[in-house]
């Protein structure tokens, strides 16, 4: 046990001081699947601001919710990364990476500096969500849209921060979920857990996976049958899965809708998995940004969105994963159940970071219940993180 102990301090350290380095980076582990890292030592993920630039792209991208210049896509080129597969070889690639004269006085300060005592997460302040519900439930309300996403962040701040405990914790407590911890100068760091697929190749098959994800309720057993869904939840579904069914034409096989765990969470979900008709860059232009994160009409409710929410989404809701990749092939996730770190103070903390999270409205949406969905879906972001060092 004290060799595990010993090594998993070793691989702590290094990653901890990879985030202070600042040198691009994404470390992920696709669900059930095993932690992968790829380092860029030299220059900038490359920067794309049309989807048509990812037909040729091989690595990991991150997309922002409204793709425009003060946004752009960002890949980490397969080509040009230093990469590692599972825990042991991460750990002798960081630790090799950071014995580098640049990145050696770095590595030693983290080592040398006492961890923090643990602490509590306390939450500073609530985004715009309240103000901007009357908004949106007006222009449901004239019929202007079937569907508006209302999103928004909190303000949060933590005494410590270790970096490789909350990724660490996120993959152990959910493994049915994608876990990112990326970093670049285009983006900032981001830490994602997420549930929903925008799109998957499926093994040893030319057919692709996506699924519908809407509606939501708090975690129990009861919320676990399907029978105990509202109306407005089964719309909300309904609505997301018949704008992909219309995408992908007569040639797809859907199962669901069916409730499924995420965290303190549960949503309605339904998959699909279809031939494509179309090249990789149209069907993603097609599906993203998806109605589950966006709303319908599409265009008119992406719009509307950039305008009347009263701030930049970034990167929330937009997408990320490996593409195009040798082995793996595609895996794009929605960029969703998200923190941008913002600001850390010393080696392990203090910090403060924006948690971000959304929900669907219709008409029929009550802003108090909608506003509790909201803080639901930010415990269960927050559970992803532990203050205290991970012993599993």
């Amino acid at each position: 046990m004290t060799g595990q102990l010993v090594e998993m301090d070793r691989l702590r350290i290094a990653l901890q001081a990879l985030v202070l380095s600042k040198l691009p980076f994404v470390l992920y582990r696709l669900p059930e699947g095993t932690p992968q890292l790829m380092v860029l030592t030299q220059g900038k993920p490359l920067s794309f601001t049309a989807l048509s630039d990812l037909d040729v792209a091989s690595g990991f991208v991150m997309a922002p919710f409204d793709l425009n210049g003060s946004h752009p896509m960002v890949l980490w080129p397969n080509a040009s990364c230093l990469k590692a597969s599972g825990w042991p070889d991460i750990t002798t690639c960081l630790t090799e990476l950071l014995s580098a004269p640049d990145w050696a006085a770095l590595k030693a300060q983290v080592e040398q500096a006492p961890l923090l005592a643990p602490g509590t997460i306390n939450t500073m302040g609530a985004g715009p969500y309240r103000s901007d519900f009357a908004q949106f439930s007006a222009a449901l309300h004239a019929g202007l849209f079937q569907k508006l996403v209302l999103s928004s962040y909190f303000e949060q701040e933590s005494s410590c921060f270790y970096v490789l405990d909350n990724f660490m914790r996120a993959c152990a407590v959910k493994p049915e979920l994608m876990v990112v911890l990326a970093q670049a100068p285009q983006v900032g760091t981001w830490f994602v857990a997420t549930p929903e697929v925008l799109v998957r190749t499926l093994p040893q098959s030319s057919r692709l996976h996506t699924m519908a994800l809407a509606g939501t309720m708090p975690y129990c057993a009861e919320n676990m049958e399907l029978a105990a869904w509202s109306h407005k939840n089964r719309e909300e579904q309904a609505l997301v899965t018949s704008y992909l069914t219309a995408i992908l034409g007569d040639d797809y096989e859907a199962h669901g809708p069916y409730p499924v765990k995420a965290g303190s969470v549960v949503h309605l979900r339904t998959d699909l998995t279809f031939t494509p008709k179309q090249g990789l860059s149209a069907l993603l232009a097609a599906l993203h940004p998806t109605p589950a994160v966006c709303g319908l009409p599409k265009a008119a409710a992406l719009d509307f969105i950039v305008e009347h929410e009263s701030y930049q989404r970034s990167y929330y809701a937009g997408f990320l994963g490996e593409m195009q990749c040798p082995k793996s092939g595609t895996n794009l996730f929605v960029n969703l159940r998200t923190i941008e770190l913002l600001a850390q103070q010393g080696v392990w903390g203090p910090w403060t970071f924006r948690s971000y999270v959304g929900g669907g409205l219709l008409a029929a949406s009550n802003e108090d219940s909608e506003y509790a969905e909201i803080c639901a879906k930010n415990r269960s972001v927050l559970s992803n993180l532990k203050p205290e060092l991970w012993r599993g």
